[in-house]
């Protein structure tokens, strides 16, 4: 198995770091992570990662998160479970309704990745494209800022990238069969109930899993003791896999995963109404993802090869509460990956490989209309070194992407284009505690679908129609010493050509059709500091983060875009006991105050954003001394704070947060 540094891969790329140093770091600087007996023994194959050697004892300044630490928390989204990543924030209310931020740049701008596959195409402007349940994921990592060539298509603003788990990480040391269960509920202001069971075996070279997940909640109230209509939800996922090892090099997986939400919710559910104004609907959306992946090493001049392909069926149905048709809404995306790596002179790596996306979106309306569905393919290549020169790590990509548009106007007018995007990075390792870094990216998103459930206007492509051009310049720093741990970036971000559409013939809100070009430039700066210290059970952070997009050069509110927000900070203390296995511990999250513009009417009138602070308190108790049971306890807004996330619009009609809430949640693995 071979070894790097931890600096080198920190700075390379914070996905890579997270999704090849957690399991190392879980098991070398953590005690509360640590692997204790049974922990899960995969064999060496081509799913197992390169070990990490971590070269201290200070805890990673950013939290990570994997399927063991999730274990430890009694989080049930994916807002709770990201909560402590600085400059990664997420708008109020639950699933769709949420609004997704890293670095102040919107929904629009960046990527949910699982398994290695995405879509973006958007359902409703008001809602959020992306919900996941924690309860199926084996670890996630964020990637902020314009990605490197091999960060995928569409990388201009960052992304969170999960892996689903498998039978291989659950497997105790010499067990053939087990079982997870899970169950917990909440009570006061968030009240709700959820559970899960996972059973997986293996036999011979194959191995299989089944897990399966309900959460339930209620309509919370917020810090004032309100509640919050049409906030109920309902979600429910499952997911199927089996793995076929041929050898320690080669490892083929298919999996089947279903997640679903059910609700009454309103028409626009990021707004909070308490009446029947805004057209609440009975809602059901399911996605269902079908991947194969096989992955190995060792094969002539290839290392490492990942070869994957996935089928995403997204669907939303919408019944009127007050009576009338059902509207649906049906995305369909297939995605296909192949990714290598090669050594070069025994000390170089060269990653290089393909990216393929097709997505088609259609509603009924649209076919009310004598419309046909919006299509649209994109396509990428690319090359990246990584060149070792101790002390010096050079990275150096080059990506074309290129894209093909289809209108949804029968004989209408299609779009196409492609560019060539360089990027750059060098890492300077000035002794085995310090290090700095600078790096130079380049990437495009191509033209976005016009909402789907809104599709039954034409739409028209302009002339000279392009992808979005995002480019990032960040400089940084990363220390170590004995129990202490920082890092700090400082970055400038511009896209240009950013999309717009402009209605034409409109009446009202209504209009004969949509003309698609590119009519703004954003740009965007700011920084992010993480800090940790470790003493032996204690351990500690603190971490903040500031970003300022402006769009033409106003901070104004394009929600999906980009949010101006306040400065915000998230701090965390906690302390482990070995003899009982007890850790509890204290967690606050901040905003500063922040202002913006506010656009969405034209109005350009100056809104300010309160500032806020909230308080969590914790506890995890393992009767059994190690991770085969964990009895988690929360007290989540502990001094019941009325506030609103800046990851959204502010104003009356912003969803607030849930109040003061008190959660249990226990696990058992056998």
């Amino acid at each position: 198995m071979s070894s790097v540094t931890h600096r080198t891969v920190f700075r390379l790329s914070a996905i890579s770091m997270a999704f090849m140093s957690a399991f190392a770091w879980a098991q070398e600087a953590a005690p509360a992570a640590a692997a204790p007996e049974g922990a899960a023994s995969a064999p060496q194959s081509a799913a197992t990662l390169p070990t990490v050697t971590v070269q201290d004892s200070a805890t990673s300044p950013a939290p990570i998160e994997d399927w063991r630490s999730m274990e430890r928390t009694t989080d049930k989204d994916l807002k709770e479970v990201l909560a402590d990543q600085v400059g990664v924030q997420f708008g109020g209310g639950r699933g769709v309704s949420q609004h997704w931020t890293i670095r102040g740049m919107g929904a629009d701008q960046i990527n949910l990745v699982i398994d290695d596959a995405s879509s973006d195409v958007q359902i409703f402007h008001h809602q959020g494209r992306y919900f996941m349940d924690p309860a199926l994921v084996k670890i996630i990592g964020i990637e902020k800022g314009t990605g490197s060539a091999s960060s995928g298509i569409g990388a201009t603003s960052g992304k969170i990238e999960a892996t689903t788990v498998d039978a291989l990480d659950l497997l105790r040391e010499g067990q053939d069969v087990g079982f997870r269960l899970t169950g917990g509920g909440s009570s006061s202001k968030d009240a709700g109930w959820g559970g899960g069971f996972s059973v997986y075996g293996r036999k011979g070279m194959v191995d299989g899993l089944f897990s399966a997940n309900r959460t339930h909640s209620d309509d919370y109230k917020d810090g004032h003791g309100d509640k919050v209509g049409q906030s109920a939800l309902d979600m429910r996922s499952y997911l199927a896999k089996v793995g076929v090892s041929f050898s320690d090099d080669a490892r083929f997986v298919i999996s089947q995963k279903r997640e679903q939400e059910y609700g009454l919710r309103n028409l626009r559910e990021e707004f909070f109404f308490n009446t029947d104004n805004d057209n609440p609907s009975n809602k059901k959306r399911t996605i269902d993802t079908t991947t194969l992946s096989l992955k190995g090493r060792t094969a002539g001049f290839v290392d490492t090869y990942d070869i994957n392909f996935s089928h995403i069926e997204n669907g939303q149905e919408s019944t009127p509460l007050a009576g009338g048709a059902t509207t649906k809404v049906d995305v369909d995306t297939n995605v296909a990956n192949v990714r290598l790596s090669s050594t070069i002179f025994g000390q170089h790596r060269l990653k290089y490989g393909l990216n393929w996306r097709e997505q088609q979106a259609g509603s009924t309306s649209q076919q009310n209309a004598g419309l046909r569905k919006q299509k649209k393919t994109d396509t990428g290549v690319y090359v990246e070194g990584i060149w070792r020169f101790a002390p010096i790590t050079l990275t150096t990509g080059l990506r074309y992407d290129r894209f093909s548009l289809q209108s949804n106007q029968v004989g209408g007018k299609s779009a196409s284009g492609g560019k060539v995007n360089p990027s750059i990075g060098l890492i300077y390792d000035v002794n085995d505690e310090l290090a700095f870094n600078i790096s130079h990216n380049r990437a495009t998103r191509s033209p976005r679908f016009y909402e789907a459930m809104l599709s039954s206007t034409p739409l028209i492509y302009a002339d000279d129609l392009r992808a979005e051009n995002s480019r990032t310049t960040e400089i940084g720093v990363d220390w170590r010493r004995g129990g202490f741990a920082l890092n700090a970036q400082y970055f400038w971000q511009t896209i240009k050509d950013m999309q717009t559409f402009t209605g034409i013939n409109c009446r009202g809100r209504s209009c004969q059709a949509q003309l698609v070009g590119n009519g703004a430039t954003l740009k965007n700066n700011g920084y992010e500091i993480n800090a940790s210290y470790r003493r032996g059970g204690l351990t500690g952070r603190i971490g903040v983060a500031y970003s300022k997009p402006k769009v033409n050069g106003a901070t104004y509110d394009q929600v999906a875009t980009a949010i101006p927000m306040g400065r915000q900070w998230v701090t965390s203390l906690s302390y482990r006991m070995p003899n009982p296995s007890l850790e509890i511990g204290w967690r606050g999250r901040y905003a500063q105050r922040g202002s913006y513009l506010e656009s969405s009417r034209g109005g350009g009138e100056a809104v300010n954003r309160a500032g806020f602070g909230v308080h969590d308190i914790f506890a995890t108790w393992q009767p059994y001394g190690n991770d085969r049971m964990n009895v988690n306890f929360s007290v989540s807004n502990l001094f019941d704070k009325y506030y609103r996330s800046h990851s959204q619009r502010s104003g009356a009609s912003a969803l607030p947060e849930p109040g003061r809430s008190f959660r249990v949640r226990v696990n058992w693995r056998y």
